[in-house]
């Protein structure tokens, strides 16, 4: 990054960028390494398979509430102390499921790890909107963006190897420890970035949100942006039973799957660093959102067919997330650069509807239950049929340019 793209303040602003890059896949982390444990945990707690999702339902509802206070928080008293404390008490609740209490203690600790962890996620995308601007903003978002992916796309891959080697709680063992490192960078290394001349007083970062939820392009834009991530989270929630137990494969293959699909994601996201300085944003939302909603109306015909396999999963799957990942950071920098001086509360106010939308879309799914991946697809086809509709129906004018 050049030293000219980030804003004239007196901080250590590559501190604050090397930070954030660390803090930013905790939330992905927290939210996916367990999930080749789930057929595990069914078994060791004696639950049926929505009960074992809940944990994950419940996270992912705890983690958008989580933000959307987060935000105001964090514009009010800065981004570095609300982190540490929130940071600390995540540990906790990581030891707390690692010790294998009953499923609705385990359950209730999700939620808790849910709300603790937005806010460090939360403070750490801010530093976006604290130390960058203008199109520089756009390559900063990017990057965060390819951070955050690194979370979902090696986290459950190494959770499929600690489900074999130790079996389910080990993966909270490992969340414990990554949020110990977290503690130690914001204690050590990462700097206040928030400007003390931005920060009002809670109930007026609050307020900000009346002006975000009437606003005709940011509210569009994160609606999109909640259909379209969930075909990650769908996938997450639905795919683990569907491979392990009706396909009977084991937790490390799927973990290898996860990460498979995780790298598409990224990918998807550097292709769109490429194409966007040759091709108006709408054409690619356009195109990618089209294509994945082409995709899932021929892959549920296919299922309701009779072709069953990993491949008629994996292949048709990756290539959405590969082409949704397109959209996304257009999306992201939109709804950044609609409020710019309170960073915190513009990504958390996104953040917390998408998480809290797909939540709501994936637990639908989650009971349709089958033996095959026709409530994937059938989800699939609505998320991305809605992402056209949000993106293009409501915002063609807006998303209209070219990233230079």
């Amino acid at each position: 990054m050049s030293a000219e793209a980030w804003a004239p303040r007196t901080i250590n602003r590559n501190h604050a960028f090397i930070s954030m890059l660390i803090m930013v896949p905790l939330g992905g982390a927290a939210t996916d390494i367990y999930i080749p444990s789930l057929p595990a945990m069914e078994k060791f707690f004696h639950a049926d398979a929505f009960a074992v999702q809940a944990t994950l339902l419940v996270f992912m509802a705890g983690y958008g509430v989580g933000q959307i206070i987060a935000g105001p928080l964090t514009d009010s008293y800065g981004r570095r102390i609300p982190i540490l404390i929130t940071t600390c008490l995540f540990v906790l609740t990581s030891v707390g499921i690692a010790l294998a209490p009953p499923l609705w203690l385990v359950i209730t600790l999700r939620a808790a790890q849910g709300i603790l962890v937005a806010c460090s996620a939360v403070g750490a995308r801010a530093i976006i909107a604290d130390c960058y601007k203008g199109d520089e903003r756009k390559k900063a978002a990017n990057w965060m963006t390819i951070a955050w992916a690194t979370g979902p796309i090696l986290s459950p891959a190494l959770g499929g190897y600690l489900q074999v080697w130790f079996g389910w709680t080990a993966s909270f063992w490992f969340l414990a420890g990554w949020g110990v490192v977290v503690v130690v960078i914001a204690s050590v290394l990462l700097p206040e970035t928030r400007d003390e001349t931005l920060r009002k007083p809670l109930p007026e970062a609050f307020a900000v949100y009346k002006s975000m939820v009437i606003d005709p392009v940011y509210v569009p834009t994160a609606l999109g942006m909640a259909c379209l991530i969930s075909v990650m989270y769908g996938f997450e929630v639905l795919a683990p039973f569907y491979i392990q137990t009706n396909l009977h494969h084991s937790p490390v293959y799927y973990g290898h799957l996860q990460l498979l699909l995780g790298s598409l994601w990224l990918a998807g996201n550097f292709f769109n660093r490429i194409v966007s300085t040759k091709v108006k944003a709408i054409q690619i939302i356009t195109t990618a959102a089209g294509a994945s909603l082409a995709i899932s109306i021929l892959m549920l015909f296919l299922d309701i067919s009779g072709i069953f396999s990993v491949a008629a999963l994996i292949v048709p799957a990756g290539i959405i997330y590969f082409l949704m990942a397109m959209i996304w950071p257009n999306g992201y920098a939109k709804c950044l650069s609609r409020f710019p001086d309170a960073g915190g509360s513009a990504n958390a106010l996104v953040s917390g509807l998408f998480i809290i939308v797909s939540a709501g879309f994936t637990a639908v799914a989650s009971l349709l239950e089958a033996s095959s991946a026709w409530p994937l697809w059938t989800l699939y086809i609505f998320v991305t049929a809605a992402t056209l509709v949000f993106f293009v129906g409501f915002l063609r004018k807006e998303f209209d340019y070219i990233v230079k």
